[in-house]
């Protein structure tokens, strides 16, 4: 439980959402800046794609693999973007994990997987937050604030979030008006 709380508190500093010099200025800057982000909607769809990309070549890659969803996505409200924070959303994405665990000698083919699918969807490349004998731990992030992680102790876990995006419907309706 106490590895778990720890887990969904990484989850949620991923995010950083209001990190960014344009979240915390004025309105038009933060205006500007989720207006040029992809919608909510948008970039979920490509994140989920891209964990599900990173399972798969796991699997692949790890026949001993086998995925299951063991915690559903939320969504949640975006700190940062004062001026915005009642239209602005984030979402903490599915974690999946498995039984099975990455061995020691095997752990640098995982992380290069996983670096090398992030790294088309705009990661960066995983950074190491835990390195030790079977128990290993990499994040990423990309310029929107969004974040995963992904590691290797009792059991194999992949859990990542969005930055702050505007849903579709208020893009739409921003765009209309002037500024």
């Amino acid at each position: 439980m106490k590895r778990l709380t720890l887990l969904a508190a990484l989850a949620l500093s991923l995010t950083a959402c209001g990190s960014d010099d344009p979240a915390e200025g004025s309105m038009e800057d933060q205006r500007a800046e989720l207006l040029q982000r992809p919608s909510i909607e948008e970039v979920t769809s490509r994140y989920q794609e891209m964990h599900s990309r990173i399972r798969d070549e796991l699997a692949q890659s790890f026949p001993s693999i086998r995925w299951e969803e063991v915690e559903k996505g939320t969504k949640a409200g975006c700190i940062g973007f004062d001026d915005f924070s009642s239209a602005s959303e984030s979402n903490t994405l599915a974690m999946w994990a498995t039984d099975g665990t990455i061995p020691d000698p095997e752990w640098p083919r995982a992380e290069q997987i996983v670096a090398q699918v992030s790294a088309e969807y705009g990661f960066t490349p995983p950074e190491t937050v835990v390195s030790r004998p079977s128990d290993h731990q990499v994040v990423g992030s990309d310029r929107y604030g969004a974040g995963y992680r992904f590691g290797t102790a009792k059991r194999t876990v992949l859990s990542g979030s969005t930055g702050c995006h505007l849903p579709q419907a208020e893009k739409d309706k921003l765009a209309q008006q002037p500024q």
